[in-house]
């Protein structure tokens, strides 16, 4: 049994290595690089320097969506209809009494060009699920953390009456979930969830994989069926778009519940997720905040002078995450025209969270804080305090950039929840 344990673990690590390496490098704890950081507010296109908000939001913002979706993440539907086709109170007394759990049926379709199609997801199903879990008793709207996991909503919120697919395997038990939670810690499937209900804040769990298959073959077949009105395969979505553009669908559906306080929506995203979440944020200024742990290539990692995954990596591992554009620049970086502080600087002024660990080289911690204070000088625009450190380590939850490191490698530990409830206290306390 023995054996049959470390065995597995070895499998689980070499599975790891798809989305990052374990390495004995450490990040700089300083910034580093030729050009530490670009300034957002520079050049772009022709353009002179922004030199007001107005010239940020009419002028430039504007032309950054649009390149971003050009040659990055491809171009976002241009129409949707979303509708709640069912809602079941599960337990009003979940999780020892602190939260009441529901669970909803969407309906969505996406349109390009006047072409609708229905979103069906990988089991081909009319509609998709989301979990909803709000304190119990709360005495003001409920700050939502609206989370998008690598694991099914069974695991993300364990409990029976939820819905789950007959032969439906957990990710959180016996030696699977045990080696799930060695390797990438003890929250990569389930948040810390007493703790959370007990501060006061909600959780709206849905399961990407249900809307947007994450895989190479049945997630390009199925990006090319919502797209069918879209002709171009080179500015085409790739599955971070289309995870971004369902963050802003649970934004939908639960922003005219009153439960819910509408101006504390917080995308919540690790790894592949947490660069959806960023990309939502700076296409949808409904979500006021952003937990994005490490994000990494395409996320808030720099593409130039970087260390880590690279484009040539990221798009030949996962060539349906991306255009096909982005592709095109591998080992020619320098040429993009957009790069990702610029994707930070269109959250602005909005908090957002990057976090990240000592030995994550391959998501480049370093290429992050030097992208958020490339995106810094947009937030001092605003009159937000933006980037309020020099260096990695030196944590301040209240600012509006606010970066986190600790040691260890890729996942989510029992060290960065704390760190999130920090950032969401600073900045969404329920009843502030």
């Amino acid at each position: 049994m023995r054996f049959l344990s470390i065995f597995l673990i070895l499998i689980a690590a070499l599975a790891l290595s798809a989305c990052a390496k374990l390495t004995l490098a450490w990040a700089d704890l300083t910034p580093d690089g030729p050009a530490a950081a670009p300034n957002a507010l520079g050049p772009f296109e022709g353009a002179g320097l922004v030199a007001s908000v107005a010239d940020w939001e009419n002028v430039r913002a504007p032309a950054l969506r649009e390149a971003f979706e050009r040659d990055v993440y491809g171009v976002f539907p241009d129409g949707y209809e979303l509708s709640v086709v069912k809602r079941r109170v599960l337990d009003q007394t979940a999780f020892g009494g602190r939260g009441v759990l529901e669970e909803w049926t969407l309906s969505a379709q996406v349109e390009f060009n006047g072409d609708a199609v229905d979103a069906k997801g990988a089991d081909r199903r009319d509609g998709f699920p989301i979990q909803i879990l709000l304190p119990a008793d709360a005495a003001s709207p409920a700050p939502a953390i609206i989370m998008e996991t690598f694991c099914p909503w069974w695991d993300v919120i364990p409990h029976p009456a939820l819905t789950k697919p007959e032969g439906a395997r957990s990710l959180s038990g016996g030696v699977i979930g045990g080696v799930a939670t060695y390797v990438f810690g003890r929250h990569i499937c389930t948040p810390p969830i007493e703790t959370i209900l007990d501060q006061g804040y909600a959780l709206v769990s849905v399961y990407p994989d249900a809307v947007m298959p994450d895989r190479r073959k049945e997630g390009r077949e199925e990006l090319r069926r919502l797209s069918a009105g879209h002709k171009d395969d080179r500015t085409r979505w790739g599955a971070i778009a289309a995870w971004a553009w369902l963050y802003s669908r649970i934004v939908d559906a639960i922003e005219d519940d009153p439960r819910f306080d509408r101006d504390a929506m917080i995308a919540w995203g690790h790894s592949r997720y947490a660069k959806a979440a960023l990309l939502a944020a700076a296409y949808d200024d409904r979500i006021d905040g952003v937990i994005a742990h490490q994000s990494g290539t395409g996320g808030a990692s720099l593409n130039r002078n970087k260390k880590g995954e690279s484009v040539k990596s990221i798009t030949a591992n996962y060539p349906h995450w991306f255009s096909s554009a982005y592709a095109e620049y591998a080992g020619r970086e320098d040429d993009m025209p957009v790069d990702q502080h610029l994707l930070l600087a269109l959250i602005a002024p909005r908090p957002v969270l990057l976090g990240n660990a000592r030995r994550d080289v391959w998501s480049d911690p370093n290429g992050a804080f030097r992208a958020a204070m490339g995106a810094d000088p947009v937030y001092k625009l605003y009159g937000a305090d933006g980037l309020a450190q020099t260096r990695l380590d030196q944590w301040r939850p209240s600012a509006d950039l606010a970066f986190w490191i600790r040691p260890g490698t890729h996942g989510v530990v029992k060290e960065d929840w704390p760190a999130f409830l920090e950032f969401l206290e600073a900045h969404f306390a329920p009843g502030r």
